[in-house]
C-alpha cells in the first residue's frame, strides 16, 4: 500500500509540474501576442473633431483721453489768478489762469488807440479838409514865414559883424591897426572907404562907400562911422603913414566868419524847409482826397493793426485759455510763485471722451484691420467686467519698444463713468472666428520634402500604425489648433507626436 501511495504521489508531482510548465508557456506565448509594441507606448494620438475656432491677438494698453493737453503760459511772469481747479469742467476760449499784465495792459490800450487814430485819419483823407482847416493853415503859413524871415535876417546880421577890422589899403605899410566896435546895421554887404586928411582941428577923415561922412582922428573916444553902427579908435601914436583905410564887410578874414556863415546857410535851409512844409500843408488841406493819400491812409491802418496784434500777442502770453472743451485734471501752479514760459501749469482732458492706445508687435499686426471687435477688461474694474470696442487706427509708422518693432493701435470703448485716463487695459483682439469647422492641433502637420502639408492618419489603432495624408489647411486659431478644408474627416485618428 505504502509503495502505491508513493507511486500516487509521484505521478501527481509530475502532473502538476507539467501543468505548471504549460501555464507558464500560454502566458509567455500570450504576452508576446498582445504585447503593446514600444512604438504605441511612444505615440500620442487625438481624434479629429468638429469644434469651434477663434484667432485672436491679445494687448495690454491705456486709456487716453481724446483731448489730452499740456497747458503752459507763452512768457514768463507772477501768477496773478487763477481761475479753476481740479474736476472743474471748461469751455473752449475759457481764460484759465492769468499773469501780472499790467505794462502788456498798458500797450494793448496805446495800440488800439493808434488803430483808432489811423481810422479817423482815413475818414477824413476821404471826407477832406473843413474851411476852418484851410484858414488855420493859412495862418500858420504866415506865421511860419515870419518867424523865420527873423531868423534869416538875425543869422544874416550876424555874418556882416563877423569881427570888422580896419586895414590900410597899402597893405605893404607898417601900421598899428585901429579898434572896430559897435554893431554893423546897415544890412549889406560892401566896403568902407575912410580917407585920412588934414583939416583945420587936426587929422581927419572922410567916409565913403556903404555909408558917407566924415570924423576926427580920437586915440581916446571912438568916433562914429557914418550910420553903419561902427566905431573906430585909432591907436596911440598913430602915424600918417597910412592915408586910406578899408573895412570889408562882412570881414571874410575874421575868426568867426566860417561859423557865421555856415549858420547862415543852415537857417536859410531850415527855414525853407518849414514855409515849404506849411505850403504842402496847406496845398493838401485845399486838395481832395487822392488815391496815394487813401492808399498811405489805409497803410497807416494795416502797421497800427500789427502793432495792435502784436500787443495782443504780447498779452495773451500772459493768460491760458481753454483751447478745448474739457476738464481740469491737474494744476501746478500757484498764486503768487514765478511761472516758467513753456512749463506745464495745468493739463486739460476730454474724460466724457475716451479711447485706448496699445502696441502690437510687427508679427501680429498684419492680420489687423480696421472694425475688428474687441473685447477688453480694466485691471480697476476686475476681469468680470468686459467691454466692448472695435479697432479705429492703426499708425503706418513703427516705434520701437525694447528692441522690438510695433506698431500703435487706437481702439474704441464703451464710454463708462469711472474710466479715467491712465488707467491699464487688457485687449482681446478678434481676427477670425469660424464656428463649426473641423480642427486639429497645428503640431499635427508635417511638411514633407515636396512641402506638402501633411497628416500621419492612424490606419491600425491597436500597433498605431499610420499613412501620410494631405490635407488643406484654413485658419489658424489660438490654443494651437488649426482649420482642416481637406484630407481629414470628423473621427479620424491622427498622430500628434511620436516621442524618440
Amino acid at each position: 500500500m505504502k509503495e502505491k501511495g508513493k507511486l500516487f504521489f509521484k505521478k501527481n508531482i509530475k502532473r502538476k509540474r507539467t501543468w505548471a510548465i504549460i501555464i507558464l508557456v500560454v502566458i509567455a506565448v500570450l504576452y508576446f501576442i498582445f504585447r503593446t509594441p514600444s512604438s504605441v507606448a511612444n505615440t500620442v494620438t487625438d481624434i479629429a473633431k468638429i469644434s469651434d475656432l477663434k484667432e485672436t491677438v491679445l494687448a495690454t494698453g491705456q486709456v487716453v483721453s481724446s483731448t489730452d493737453l499740456n497747458l503752459s503760459f507763452n512768457g514768463s511772469g507772477a501768477v496773478k489768478s487763477l481761475r479753476v481747479k481740479v474736476g472743474d469742467k471748461v469751455k473752449a476760449g475759457q481764460v484759465l489762469a492769468t499773469l501780472e499784465q499790467g505794462a502788456e495792459l498798458a500797450a494793448l490800450t496805446s495800440a488800439r488807440g493808434a488803430l483808432a487814430g489811423a481810422e479817423a485819419r482815413l475818414k477824413r483823407t476821404i471826407e477832406g479838409s473843413t474851411s476852418e482847416e484851410i484858414a488855420l493853415s493859412e495862418i500858420t503859413l504866415a506865421q511860419t514865414k515870419l518867424t523865420q524871415d527873423t531868423l534869416i535876417s538875425n543869422a544874416y546880421q550876424n555874418l556882416l559883424n563877423s569881427t570888422p577890422e580896419a586895414v590900410p589899403e597899402d597893405t605893404s605899410i607898417s601900421h598899428a591897426t585901429p579898434t572896430i566896435s559897435g554893431t554893423y546895421n546897415l544890412g549889406k554887404e560892401g566896403k568902407i572907404y575912410l580917407k585920412m586928411y588934414l583939416s583945420s582941428i587936426g587929422r581927419s577923415f572922410h567916409i565913403s562907400g556903404l555909408t558917407d561922412g566924415t570924423g576926427t582922428v580920437d586915440t581916446v573916444n571912438p568916433q562914429p562911422i557914418g550910420n553903419s553902427g561902427l566905431y573906430i579908435k585909432f591907436p596911440e601914436g598913430a602915424t600918417s603913414d597910412v592915408s586910406n583905410w578899408i573895412i570889408e564887410i562882412p570881414n571874410k578874414k575874421a575868426s568867426n566868419y566860417l561859423a557865421n556863415y555856415n549858420a547862415y546857410l543852415a537857417v536859410k535851409s531850415q527855414a525853407q524847409f518849414a514855409i515849404d512844409q506849411r505850403t504842402a500843408e496847406l496845398a493838401i488841406k485845399k486838395s481832395t482826397a487822392r488815391s496815394s493819400d487813401i492808399d498811405l491812409a489805409n497803410a497807416d491802418i494795416l502797421s497800427a493793426r500789427g502793432q495792435l496784434e502784436a500787443a495782443v500777442a504780447r498779452y495773451n502770453n500772459t493768460v491760458i485759455t481753454a483751447p478745448l472743451d474739457g476738464t481740469i485734471t491737474r494744476i501746478d501752479i500757484k498764486i503768487g510763485e514765478l511761472a516758467l514760459a513753456q512749463k506745464s501749469a495745468m493739463i486739460l482732458q476730454d474724460v466724457s471722451n475716451i479711447y485706448l492706445e496699445t502696441n502690437i508687435n510687427e508679427a501680429n499686426i498684419a492680420s489687423l484691420s480696421l472694425g475688428m471687435p474687441v473685447l477688453i477688461t480694466y485691471d480697476s474694474f476686475g476681469t468680470d467686467r468686459i467691454f466692448k470696442g472695435n479697432i479705429t487706427k492703426i499708425d503706418p509708422s513703427s516705434t520701437l519698444v525694447s528692441g522690438v518693432v510695433n506698431y500703435k493701435v487706437t481702439v474704441s470703448t464703451e464710454q463708462v463713468p469711472d474710466l479715467r485716463p491712465g488707467m491699464t487695459a487688457n485687449m482681446t483682439i478678434k481676427v477670425k472666428e469660424k464656428a463649426g469647422v473641423l480642427a486639429i492641433p497645428s503640431r499635427a502637420i508635417v511638411t514633407n520634402d515636396k512641402g506638402e502639408r501633411t497628416v500621419r492618419v492612424i490606419t491600425n489603432p491597436r500597433k498605431k500604425k499610420w499613412k501620410s495624408v494631405g490635407v488643406t489647411t484654413g485658419i489658424e486659431g489660438d490654443g494651437g489648433m488649426i482649420e482642416v478644408l481637406s484630407g481629414l474627416s470628423a473621427g479620424d485618428e491622427f498622430v500628434i507626436l511620436i516621442k524618440k
